[in-house]
Parts: C-alpha cells; structure tokens; sequence
C-alpha cells in the first residue's frame, strides 16, 4: 500500500481493498471452523419403543407373507385375523417387528394389500393409512388378480397330447379353440 505524501485536494479515485480482504479472511475462517461440523448424511435408526400395553399382546404365528386385505363388507384382515380401526396400528406394529427380526432371511419387510373390488374405497384408502401409519419401513405390495389359466378339456378317447381333435380328426376340420380366460372388470 502507497501513503499519499502531500495534500491533494478534490477526491481520491482509487479503491480501498483492506476492508474487503478482511471480510474476505473472516468468511474464509468461518468455513474452516463450520466445514468438520457438517452433516455427512448419516441414517442413524433409533428403535422404536414398545409401549407397555403392546407387551401383553400375543405375537402373531410364524409368517412368511403379511398380507391385509379389505372385505367386501369394508372389514380389515391381517392374515387370518380380524382387525378393527382401534387395534388395526398396534396388530400392524407387532407384525412389523416380526418382519423386520427376519429381515436378515427374509428380506425386508413387506405388507401385500388385497381389496375386494365392491369394498368401499374410503375403507380401502383408511387401511393403507393405518399400514403408513403404524411404521414407515413396511414397502406395500398390491395385489391384482392374475388370469388364470383356461383348464384343458379332457383328451378325446385315442388323441394323443398337444395336438386338437386327435389323430382321428378328419383332415380340414377345425380344430376346437381353448376357451378364452376371463378378464377381470
């Protein structure tokens, strides 16, 4: 940095920069300091607790699936339980806890959802509430009816497999298409 030696009269024209270079210092200092104090993205899970009225409760029997399904008449089922809006969080907790100590052998714990097609939609959407609700690691499945496969007609005396009609078919003549599955509405 120059001094001005003299007086000088009117104004000076060039910048001062030592305020800038300290502000410049002081941010500098202050990422250092804050830079290790960040957050690095770590999951941390805390368990969850159990209240005490959940202790007395039965553990459900040995599953490999959990599957909750909507009635017709808009009642809950929890595998082979029955389960009202008062006990529908607390049976589907338990049921988590179970999936999630096999996750290990069993993968993590998911929830298959199956509602009847004249169920109430209120209904359906409150379950899969209640199934948000009582845990966040459930991964939901849906269940849809598959087609099922037209059964085979029984085989005409002297047919031989895979081919329609049989070896006494006449030549020319059509053969009798399989009955078209069913689909769904």
């Amino acid at each position: 940095m120059g001094m001005a030696v003299g007086a000088q009269k009117g104004p000076r024209s060039d910048i001062n920069i030592t305020p800038l270079v300290d502000v410049v210092l002081v941010l500098l200092i202050i990422f250092m300091v804050l830079t290790p104090l960040m957050e690095k993205e770590i999951g941390v899970r805390v368990p969850e607790e159990t209240p005490p009225e959940m202790l007395n409760e039965p553990p459900p029997p040995d599953l490999t699936q959990v599957v909750f399904k909507v009635d017709e008449a808009g009642l809950w089922h929890l595998n082979a339980e029955m389960l009202t809006d008062a006990n529908a969080q607390d049976r589907l907790k338990v049921y988590y806890r179970l999936s999630k100590s096999k996750e290990a052998t069993q993968g993590p714990p998911v929830i298959f959802f199956d509602a009847d097609d004249k169920a109430k939609y209120v209904r359906a959407v409150k379950a899969l509430d209640a199934i948000r609700d009582s845990s966040s690691g459930w991964t939901i499945g849906m269940m849809t009816e598959s087609i099922k496969a037209a059964p085979e007609a029984p085989a005409a005396p002297g047919a031989t497999p895979g081919t329609p009609g049989g070896e006494n078919a006449a030549p020319g003549a059509p053969a009798t298409p399989a009955p078209a599955p069913e689909e769904k509405k």
